[in-house]
C-alpha cells in the first residue's frame, strides 16, 4: 500500500507529484497492469525446450567467451545456427 503524508506548508500539486513518483518507483502499477488479464501457464513441453535452449545458450556463451569471440552479432548468429540445429 502506497502512503504519502501531506508536508507543512506543501501545495496538491507538489504533494501529487511526490505520490505519482513513489508509485512509478514502487511497481505497484505495474503489478496492477500485469495481473489485468490472465496469462496461460506455458506448457510442460515447452517449459522443457525452452529450459533445453537455455542450457544450450549457456553452454554457447562460455565457449565464445573461451575464444574471444563473444559479441552480441556473434552470439546471435551461433544462437540461429543453434535453434535450426536443435530444432526447438
Amino acid at each position: 500500500m502506497v502512503e504519502v503524508k501531506r508536508k507543512p506548508n506543501e501545495s496538491i500539486g507538489s504533494l501529487m507529484r511526490r505520490f505519482n513518483r513513489f508509485v512509478q518507483q514502487s511497481g505497484v502499477l505495474l503489478k496492477a497492469k500485469k495481473s489485468q488479464f490472465r496469462e496461460k501457464k506455458m506448457t510442460d513441453r515447452k517449459e522443457k525446450n525452452a529450459a533445453i535452449m537455455g542450457m544450450h545458450l549457456a553452454e554457447l556463451r562460455k565457449r565464445l567467451e573461451k575464444l574471444g569471440k563473444y559479441d552480441d552479432e556473434t552470439f546471435e548468429e551461433e544462437k540461429r545456427k543453434l535453434k535450426q540445429e536443435i530444432d526447438l
